[in-house]
């Protein structure tokens, strides 16, 4: 009498969950099949749209997590399951690593949109904070740049967006300016001469832009004059360190005396 009993509790518990059971399975399956198939839809709209590749399989694998959670959620309230603590957990778990983690949190944001506004990209010449250099590296949490001396400079991402930043653009046309102090009897037909022939030395200079010497301040003893050369962003440095160097040497062949800075003695 009591196997009996236990075999009806089973038919009936069979009876009363197994439709919902399966339906869960098949709701379970069919989802599974749909996300996959979302996920690749996302992953080829991206590609279209040239998201970044280190930011692309981010953006992917959170699609296909968000989706598989909610399915599963789904599926537990379809056979009974309360829901409302498990989501209670999540909120909480969430919760607590955003404070953890607020700081990351930041440099990650500023990553995500970095890479997709690409305010700079790899080759350009950066000057962050004081810091300059070539960028090298765009990672989702910094930014890594190598300085002409070899050292590499890592600047989180926060710090790049939160402030005003410098970028030389490779391959954009940009001008290298020097600003001197001259004798006030210098004549700045022969500057622009010196600057000319040390130009004509520089293989980075574009060509068909003459160099630009302006006079931008004077006094009783000196003149102070600004040079600028156009070359691209890629040579930006190695040209002013040649055209330095080439200008000098102009300087002394032609007379062109550089002013001593007065300090100026309150009486």
């Amino acid at each position: 009498m009591e196997e009996k009993t236990y075999i009806d509790r089973l038919i009936d518990f069979a009876w009363n969950f197994g439709p919902k059971v399966l339906l869960a399975l098949a709701l379970l399956v069919v989802g599974l099949w749909v996300i996959r198939r979302l996920t690749h839809a996302f992953d080829k709209f991206l590609r279209k749209r040239d998201v970044d590749d280190s930011l692309r399989p981010f953006f992917v694998s959170l699609q296909d997590v968000g989706l598989k959670v909610l399915l599963l959620l789904v599926v537990a309230s379809m056979v009974g399951l309360e829901t409302t603590s498990f989501i209670a957990i999540f909120s909480a778990i969430a919760f607590s690593v955003g404070l953890a983690l607020q700081g990351s949190l930041g440099n990650f944001a500023s990553g995500v949109l970095i890479l997709l506004f690409r305010p700079y990209k790899v080759g350009d010449l950066l000057t962050v904070d004081g810091k300059i250099g070539i960028v090298t590296e765009i990672q989702i949490f910094s930014t890594v740049l190598m300085t002409d001396l070899g050292k590499k400079i890592i600047i989180p991402n926060g710090k790049v967006t939160e402030g005003s930043i410098e970028n030389i653009v490779q391959g954009e046309e940009v001008l290298v300016e020097v600003t001197l102090l001259l004798d006030s009897d210098t004549d700045l037909t022969v500057v622009q001469a010196a600057a000319e022939a040390a130009a004509t030395r520089c293989p980075w200079l574009v060509k068909g832009r003459p160099s630009e010497v302006v006079l931008v301040g004077q006094s009783r003893d000196d003149i102070k004059v600004d040079i600028a050369w156009c070359t691209t962003g890629e040579h930006y440095m190695a040209t002013a360190d040649f055209i330095h160097g080439a200008l000098r040497e102009e300087f002394v062949a032609r007379g062109i005396k550089i002013a001593k800075e007065r300090r100026k003695e309150s009486l």
